[in-house]
């Protein structure tokens, strides 16, 4: 018992590091301490007794740091990057992975990291929504509660995007 209270403290502090990282108006620093709130992700999980998840995590924090010392790579190299930190998590998720969680895991990280790299406008948004909606899955799979609190966080933050977005692209009716 004392390993899930552990666990789920320490997915509270990444889970409170994660929401004031992206709650910030200035970007400045945020993919480093992404990268910080990943890796105790990363502990989370391990503790949590999954170990792709807990892989994952590491290969996702070792993708942020990656891109924060290397934000002034060109477009194409930084695309080049992130095609491979996903296939080292998919093929690390495929190596330790021993269910349906993993599984999700996997599918989440790619859907998430290709929409990343990929989407615009509202595209980017369904597909980043999408990927959460697959993580949540994994989260309850595995009993990771912060986890589902930050997928389902994460969620409903991108729908009040789209939703803003939807009413922003309505044209205003004026009266003469």
């Amino acid at each position: 018992m004392l390993e899930l209270s552990l666990a789920n403290a320490i997915g509270v502090i990444a889970l409170t590091m994660t929401a004031v990282a992206l709650t910030r108006t200035s970007n400045h620093g945020l993919l480093l301490t992404l990268g910080a709130a990943v890796s105790l992700w990363a502990i989370h999980y391990g503790l949590l007794g999954s170990v792709s998840g807990f892989a994952v995590h590491v290969v996702a924090a070792t993708s942020l740091f990656v891109a924060h010392w290397t934000q002034s790579a060109t477009t194409g190299k930084r695309a080049l990057m992130g095609l491979s930190f996903s296939a080292l998590g998919v093929t690390v998720t495929w190596h330790f992975g021993t269910g349906l969680a993993d599984v999700l895991a996997a599918v989440g990280c790619v859907i998430i990291t290709m929409t990343q790299f990929n989407g615009n406008g509202n595209t980017l948004r369904i597909g980043f929504m999408t990927g959460e909606l697959v993580l949540f899955g994994f989260a309850l799979l595995v009993g990771s509660l912060p986890g589902m609190i930050v997928t389902a966080g994460n969620f409903g933050a991108g729908a009040i995007g789209l939703y803003r977005r939807h009413r922003a692209a309505k044209p205003c009716a004026l009266t003469t």
